[in-house]
């Protein structure tokens, strides 16, 4: 924060502003979960991880529509793959006899499935996602100024915040819902932030230290991405 969609350490430029969600605290309570697992024997949480069972990973295309009907996003024109590849058939003993390598068949890739905001289904939601105020995206396209606008950036995620009012939804043809349809005040929207960060800590992905921190952030890019709201006066005796 403040949010940009420029690398000042490469020049590199996205279409989208960068990815601002924080997950250092997630972070904190995995070494945790970590450290209990292997001095105490005690279990951690229970993965969180897409599945293809529950079609909580799904493959890449069958996201595209939803993404591109946000006005101004666009979807990778190639999405990653990786090829199985040949080095001959001494390649397990270290030594390579077919170089190049034979390129083979791609590997079937599948990717998380996303809510109607385009928010993932699966991983360790933080209240960004479970309450949000944007879209956050783990992938990012280049900005056509550096070129290659329908290549995806490295290792570079976006932020979409979500239109600010009714008016400014219908106007865009945006087909998520405004802030302000979502939440009536700035404390609405803390109060659900502070109940998703508590089921966080009572699950075990999310230290109770850490909550005070989580809701300041949620306020600050409340108070970013929509600054005009205000709390409704009391009134008048």
């Amino acid at each position: 924060m403040p949010l940009t969609d420029a690398n000042p350490l490469d020049g590199s430029r996205g279409r989208h502003m960068f990815n601002c969600v924080d997950y250092r605290p997630l972070l904190r309570a995995a070494l945790l979960q970590l450290d209990r697992w292997a001095t105490r024997q005690e279990d951690p949480p229970p993965s969180c991880h897409p599945r293809l069972a529950d079609r909580t990973a799904i493959p890449p295309e069958e996201l595209a529509g939803l993404f591109t009907a946000i006005p101004g996003v666009g979807f990778p024109a190639r999405p990653p793959r990786v090829n199985a590849v040949d080095f001959g058939p001494e390649a397990e003993r270290g030594i390579a006899t077919i170089l190049p390598p034979a390129v083979g068949k791609p590997y079937r890739h599948f990717v998380p499935a996303v809510d109607r905001d385009g928010n993932e289904l699966s991983g360790i939601r933080l209240p960004d996602l479970t309450v949000p105020l944007a879209t956050y995206l783990g992938w990012n396209l280049r900005h056509p100024d550096i070129g290659a606008p329908n290549q995806m950036m490295s290792l570079m995620g976006a932020t979409i915040p979500f239109p600010a009012t009714r008016e400014e939804r219908e106007a865009r043809g945006d087909p998520r819902l405004s802030i302000a349809e979502r939440y009536p005040s700035k404390t609405s929207y803390l109060a659900q932030v502070q109940r998703a960060a508590h089921a966080l800590v009572e699950d075990g992905y999310l230290l109770a230290e850490d909550l005070g921190f989580v809701v300041d952030q949620a306020s600050e890019r409340y108070d970013l991405l929509w600054g005009d709201v205000r709390e409704p006066q009391p009134a008048a005796d």
